[in-house]
Order: structure tokens, then sequence, then C-alpha cells
């Protein structure tokens, strides 16, 4: 400032911008990652705990899912979200491991606090940690089992070991759901390739022993007519996007008509095109004719008297299951119906499932589609279960894809300790410090099943160690809390969802590693959803407020998701 001017404070970034340099804003990053980790760390492991949030809307999730809970929670602090976004990354991956991704990132941010307390740079840190990294997963790699890709035994193991962590272990037996799931793989792998969007997953009220895997598709419809038939043997399908209704004319369109005979004349010719698509699909030879569209009464009549059932506004998902699992096409043009457009299944019927009526379609050919059906108490509940079944789907997806198995358990973690140890002895100056802390944070896996079984974490340490420096898969066997052979107790894991969670935390940690700035606005607009979805941006946005339209009457809510 010149000379002999008053004194002034000048500021360099607006109102209510924050802003945190160096140590501090690394410190409070580590903090925040720290938090993190440390609220889903109950979750882990057979005998982890379960978690319920309750949203602005009052929505309950009761879910033992890390992914799940991280994508509720609302977090302001940036650090937070890029765990938030390392454990989408890892469940949009290989679709598992998304709460170790979180404690194993929590651990090794933990580790490398310790280190900048004693004057090692965060560059050091970060290339001891990077060369951790590729001693861990070569170890894994190099003592990895390898197996068929369609190895059944292998994938009821991989299966029943991710179901044993989740909700449904509780209620059902986990091997007969491991079955289950593994015949739906298979039912739907082909040549090495596997799609998990072919396995559909249809929830009702009732039952848990009732859950059951359909050789074909559920729908969860009702037939249109009590005239038509409620069971179908041998079905021949037609799976139609066009409507069996009266054409509905557009908003600015218009009809001229001048005499009443002209009234008649039009409805005359609306029916008589009715009449033509309707006789199309009973010439075609199909018995079961399920559509996207409507179907009106006149038709339903029609198809009624010729003996086919019928299904109305189906969703196009289920079309498009159907279509996988019959082999049916989808028709868009009635007029030109082939023999090659029709389907076939053993069976169409229609059945009560708890309160409600659905259709099954079922005993197909080589269905490329099967449905699992999910029963249970609630649908909190029924919605825990589903998450639980997709990622013993998305485990069999990534061992048919690269079908490698290390042990679980925390043996895995255990052993890329060791080996990382072992690494850190030839290294020179601190960047052995960094590995061996990298060490430690893997190690954090094992004891945090250990803690949660109700184990003494010293005790289960020191077990670890002694066994581990004897050779094998030493992990912890939850169950029973104890240190074993988790190998030969037949609890495995996929290669490839190690290898992803490794990866994943290691540049987690790195990246909060290389923040020494932070610049946090408060932002003058917020963006937030009423319950009708609408999208929207103002001012006082994340306060509870009314909208109003021009009359004055209250037009939505005041309730948001952030």
């Amino acid at each position: 400032m010149p000379d002999g001017s008053p004194a002034q404070t000048w500021q360099l970034f607006g109102e209510g911008v924050k802003k945190l340099s160096g140590g501090e804003a690394r410190r409070y990053n580590m903090l925040a990652a720290r938090l993190m980790a440390e609220m889903v760390k109950s979750l882990l492991g057979p005998r982890g705990m379960d978690k319920v949030f309750v949203d602005i809307m009052g929505e309950v999730t009761l879910t033992k899912d890390g992914a799940t809970l991280l994508r509720k929670i609302d977090v302001e602090h940036p650090a937070a979200k890029v765990l938030i976004e390392a454990s989408n990354a890892v469940d949009n991956a290989v679709g598992d491991g998304t709460t170790s991704v979180v404690v194993l990132a929590g651990a090794l941010v933990a580790k490398a606090e310790d280190l900048l307390d004693l004057g090692v740079s965060p560059a050091t840190i970060s290339d001891g940690y990077r060369k951790a990294l590729d001693t861990a997963v070569g170890a894994l790699r190099s003592n990895a089992m390898l197996h068929d890709a369609l190895d059944r035994e292998a994938m009821e193991r991989l299966a029943a070991t991710c179901l044993e962590s989740k909700a449904i272990s509780s209620c059902m037996e986990k091997d007969a759901v491991a079955r289950l799931v593994v015949d739906a793989i298979l039912a739907v792998a082909d040549s090495g390739r596997v799609e998990i969007d072919d396995v559909k997953i249809e929830q009702k009220p009732g039952s848990v022993q009732d859950t059951r895997l359909v050789s074909g598709v559920v729908i969860d419809k009702t037939v249109d007519s009590s005239a038509m038939p409620k069971e179908i043997l041998d079905a021949k399908i037609l799976l139609i996007d066009d409507d069996l209704d009266k054409k509905r004319t557009r908003r600015d369109a218009e009809i001229g008509i001048t005499l009443p005979l002209q009234v008649k004349a039009y409805l005359d010719e609306q029916a008589f095109d009715l009449r033509r698509k309707v006789q199309a699909i009973i010439d075609s030879g199909a018995n079961v004719v399920v559509s996207r569209a409507g179907i009106n009464t006149l038709a339903q009549t029609m198809l009624a008297h010729a003996g086919i059932m019928s299904v109305r506004r189906a969703k196009e998902n289920d079309l498009w299951w159907l279509e996988k699992a019959t082999g049916a096409r989808i028709t868009r043009d009635l007029d030109d119906i082939s023999p090659r457009d029709l389907g076939y299944a053993g069976r169409v019927c229609e059945r009560f499932t708890g309160d409600d009526r659905m259709v099954y379609v079922e005993e197909c050919r080589n269905p490329r589609s099967v449905t699992i059906l999910l029963r249970a108490g609630s649908a909190k509940v029924l919605d825990e279960f589903h998450r639980s079944v997709l990622d013993a789907l998305n485990v069999l997806r990534d061992f048919i894809t690269q079908p490698s198995v290390v042990a679980g358990g925390g043996a895995a973690e255990a052993l890329a300790a060791r080996a990382v140890r072992e690494a850190a002895k030839t290294v020179e100056g601190r960047e052995q410090l960094a590995m061996a802390k990298f060490a430690d944070a893997l190690e954090e896996i094992p004891l945090t099943i250990a803690a949660n079984a109700g184990m003494d974490v010293i005790d289960a340490q020191v077990s670890l160690r002694a066994a581990g420096s004897k050779g094998g898969w030493c992990g912890i066997n939850a169950l029973e809390r104890r240190v074993q052979d988790t190998l030969a107790l037949h609890i495995i894991e996929p290669l490839a969802v190690k290898e992803q969670v490794l990866a994943t935390a290691a540049e987690v940690a790195d990246l909060l590693l290389r923040v020494d700035d932070v610049v946090m606005a408060k932002p003058a607009y917020y963006t937030h959803t009423h319950k009708d979805g609408t999208t929207h941006s103002h001012r006082g946005g994340k306060k509870d407020h009314d909208h109003f339209d021009k009359l004055g009457k209250q037009q939505r809510q005041m309730h948001h998701y952030y």
C-alpha cells in the first residue's frame, strides 16, 4: 500500500469463501477420510452390523452395503466426497469391496499422518505407497489360484463367501442362495461373457423360503381379461410395441366433420383398423401377446374368443427380458408378422404371489434371461436382499472374466502385508518407512473383521502374524472367532476385486496427500430436487421452503433431495 495511507485489510476472496493451506489443509483432509472410514468400519465382515439411514423424506434404508450407505449420506467436505466417489468407482467396476476400499483408504491416510508427524515429506510417502502397491498386487497375483472360467464348485464358494457377510445369509441358508445365484449366472453366460442385466431380480413380500429361480421372466402384471385362459402350455409368444386401442389425435390436430354420418364413418374406420390388427395376431398363430402399449376392451374380447392370453402395458425392460428369454422379436408393425417373430415358453400362467397376481413365462428352451424371485417379510428387507444378490452376481461375473481367486477373511491382505514388509527391507531411505506403514494399513482389513466379530484386536494381530510367518493363507474366521487358514475353509474372493480395492485405496490416499490448498465457497444457488422429480437451483434452496404458482396456490411439497 502507498506510504502514509491508512491501514487497510485486503481480501482476495469473496465473502463466504474459506481457504485452508499447507499442513492445515492436509490434516483436515485426512481427518475427513478417517471419519468416513470409522463410520463404515462396523459394516465389514460376517459379524458386521447393519446401518439405518433416514432421509429428509422420512424414507428408511436398512443396509449393510457400504456403497449404499455412502450414496445416501450428504457430506460437504471434498475429501469425504473423494472417498464416496472411490466407493462408487469400485462398485461400478467390480460390484463388491465397497466397504473395504473406504476402510483401507482411511487406514492409509492415518498411517501417512503418522509419517508426516515424523517429518517425512508427502512426495516420499507417495513414492513409498506406490512401490508397496506394486509389491502387494504382485504378491496376490503370484499366489492366486487359477480356475476354469465356468468352474461351478469355485463359483458356489465365491457366492457363499460374498453372501456370508450379507443380511440374506441370516434369513436363508447361504449355500442354497449361492446355488441359486450360480444357476442364474450360468444360464445367461455366453462364451465367457456375462451381462448382469440379463438376470432380472423381482421382489414380492412373502416367505423367504419361497425365493426361487425362474427359467424365464416374471412380469408384475395380470392377464387382461377374466375370459382369457390363465395358463397356456407350449406358448407361442408375440411381443408388440403397438397400440391395440383407439388412436388419439395430437394436441393440435383437428378432424373436420360437417355431417353426423362422418362421425359414424370415422368410428367405423377406427374399429375396422383395430379388428384388422387383432386378426393379424390371430392369424400369426400366437397364443400369448405381451404389449408395451394399451389393449382396449374390443381387442381383449376378440383375443379371448380366439383363446389368446394378453398382457398390456408391460414395461419396456420386461419386453427386453422376454425377447432374450423366449427368442421372440419385438414387433412394431402388426401388418408384417412373421413366424420368426414368435418366441417359445413351455408354460405361461398367472399365479398368486403374495397378495398380488403375477404372470410367469417359464420353461423356456434356452433362455438368455432368467428371473430371481426374492421373497421377504418387508420391503426394506427385500431391498437389502436385492443388493446382496446383486453383489454375488457381480462377484461371479468378475470370476468368469478373470478366473483367479485368493483367500478371503482378510487372508489376502495379510499375505500382501507380509510381502510388502519383506520388500521394504530392500529399500533405502524414508520410502522404507512408507512401505512399512502401507503394510500396517493392509492389516487393518483382517483386524477390523476380527474386531467386528468380538475378538481382541491385539491378540488377533499377534496370532495373524505368527501364523502368517509359516506361510499359507491365514485370515480371520469370524464365525468361530479364530485365526485360521481360510482357503481350507473354502472362503475365497476374486482376485479382480482385491486388485481394484488396493489400487483405488492407494490412489485416494495419494490424492489426499498431494492436496495442500482447499478453497471452499458457499454456493449462493443450491441445486435441489423436489418430490415430483423437478430439479432446479435458487437462493435459499437448501432451506425448507414452498413454491407458489401465479394464483398463489402451493405447487410443490417442501421436501427436497440434495
